[in-house]
């Protein structure tokens, strides 16, 4: 159990370190204190740094032999290099053969390290022999600004998800894409409005879907700015069953008065099909790892 103090002892670092990002107590406690799938391992904070290493509770079995660091800052550099050394060493004692900062699902605050404004915390990772291991871009559009117009024709159904189809939706999101999808579609089902789900049928199976939240906060569920999670099937892509969904997710966003569109994740790749529907690149993270 991490102590009270220690706690308000990471926020207080957190805040002088991330110029761009502050957070809260709240923030904190929901996304990694009290988050269920969070296990700390080891020392979380010294003098004049943190880093919230931890592993994953309960998800699956392929987790067993990973962890992640879900932050870290700073105020004196040598302190979060000693304690990210300590932590390495703890992590080995448990089993742990690969660490990796900071894509932890669910709850990540950012799936990786800005290194363009945070690029002595990208260093001293690769000091203690991180490596990174992919980039994942944020997207924003001002959705005010732009017309969508769905297109006709093609193999799939697009609509919005009927109460009797939401079994097979979590069924299908949980056999085939990241747990944290499958919890914020659940989230959607039981706290929001079936409106915020499009989903792509074809023949009489559902093979996509897209949809939006809040994203944060106790109403993470609500109709809210953050776009997705948006997945379609392997066998359907590459058949303009992924436009057509985000069309729909586009539309229906509007016409919740919704006017600006963001996500913190997606692929360079996958980028240029946001870009078609008015989304710019806003930051790129390095998501990071370490072989033990």
């Amino acid at each position: 159990m991490i102590k009270i103090t220690e706690r308000k002892k990471i926020l207080e670092i957190w805040n002088e370190f991330y110029k761009f990002d502050p957070t809260s107590q709240f923030q904190l406690e929901r996304k990694y204190f009290r988050n269920e799938y969070v296990v700390p391992i080891g020392e979380q904070v010294n003098e004049g740094a943190f880093s919230l290493l931890c592993a994953r509770n309960g998800i699956d079995e392929d987790t067993e032999k990973k962890a992640w660091i879900f932050a870290a800052g700073y105020t004196k550099k040598d302190d979060l290099i000693k304690l990210l050394k300590k932590q390495i060493e703890q992590a080995k004692k448990v089993g742990v053969q690969r660490i990796f900062y900071s894509n932890f699902s669910p709850g990540y605050f950012f799936p990786g390290i800005d290194r363009e404004k945070y690029s002595d915390l990208y260093d001293s990772l690769v000091e203690v022999g991180f490596t990174a291991e992919s980039e994942a871009l944020a997207m924003e559009a001002e959705i005010g600004e732009h017309q969508y117009i769905q297109k006709e024709g093609g193999k799939a159904e697009i609509r919005n998800l009927k109460i009797e189809e939401t079994e097979e939706l979590l069924k299908m999101v949980r056999s085939n894409f990241p747990y944290d999808c499958y919890l914020r579609v659940d989230g959607v089902i039981k706290h929001g409005s079936l409106e915020q789900i499009s989903i792509a049928i074809v023949n009489n199976t559902i093979v996509g879907y897209s949809m939006y939240a809040s994203g944060e906060g106790p109403f993470e569920s609500s109709p809210g700015e953050r776009f997705g999670c948006f997945e379609v099937l392997e066998d359907y892509r590459s058949m303009g069953i992924g436009g057509k969904l985000l069309t729909a997710t586009l539309i229906n966003m509007k016409s919740n008065g919704i006017r600006h569109a963001y996500f913190l994740w997606t692929t360079e790749k996958a980028s240029h099909l946001y870009g078609r529907f008015g989304f710019r690149i806003t930051r790129k993270f390095q998501i990071m790892s370490l072989l033990l």
